[in-house]
């Protein structure tokens, strides 16, 4: 297959035509730094940052997709009106009527629902998952701890071609980001794989975070 596929263009040319920050991350992210596609994905992960997020929600709608913010405990909410926010986690999602990866139920509550993904994968391009992050004018900050820190140079690459330029966030943040699920189906291959490709420094500095989460030791501190 082609390391640009038709999902990942149709996001590129949608995100493209916003005045937002954002970068490609999860699995993809891995598939950009190692320029080709290394496995099958089941969705669309963008990086974004809090400083964007009403920016983000409202030229969404505007897309004709629903955005849904994640709470926690399978549940999600629908929001409708800009003003009324939980930002209980650091990730929303945006959907249109035909998605077939998410089944939502409805609750009791107004505008929350159950929600249930399935891992058939996407067809088309129905719907996109946003995880917020922050940074400063010299440092991306890792959402778990902020103490823990990139130069924002190091932390967004690019991959080019003549005609696309696509943001992705690094591989040894996206490692970072993996290690705390390390038995999640594809992660041990976007490790050993991205590892492989990286250069002295970015394994040292993966190294060190993965110490300073991980105290008492982690499988991926080689």
């Amino acid at each position: 297959m082609q390391m640009i596929n038709e999902l990942l263009n149709a996001a590129v040319n949608l995100l493209k035509r916003q005045s937002w920050e954002w970068a490609v991350c999860g699995g993809l992210g891995i598939d950009l730094f190692l320029r080709y596609e290394s496995r099958r994905h089941g969705d669309i992960d963008i990086l974004v940052y809090w400083k964007d997020r009403d920016d983000i929600i409202l030229s969404m709608q505007a897309e004709g997709y629903e955005v849904y913010e994640m709470l926690g405990g399978n549940r999600a909410h629908h929001i409708t009106d800009i003003r009324e926010q939980r930002c209980e986690k650091r990730n929303i999602f945006a959907m249109l009527g035909d998605c077939e990866i998410v089944h939502l139920t409805k609750t009791e509550e107004k505008d929350i629902y159950g929600i249930d993904f399935s891992h058939e994968g996407l067809k088309k391009l129905n719907f996109i998952e946003f995880l917020f992050n922050d940074h400063d004018d010299e440092w991306f900050f890792y959402a778990r701890n902020k103490e823990v820190k990139r130069e924002l140079s190091k932390a967004i690459l690019y991959y080019d071609t003549q005609d696309i330029r696509i943001p992705y966030l690094a591989p040894e943040l996206l490692c970072l980001y993996k290690s705390t699920d390390t038995g999640r189906e594809g992660y041990e291959q976007d490790f050993e794989r991205s590892y492989a490709q990286m250069d002295q420094e970015q394994r040292d500095w993966l190294k060190k975070a993965l110490s300073t989460m991980n105290p008492d030791g982690h499988k991926w501190i080689i």
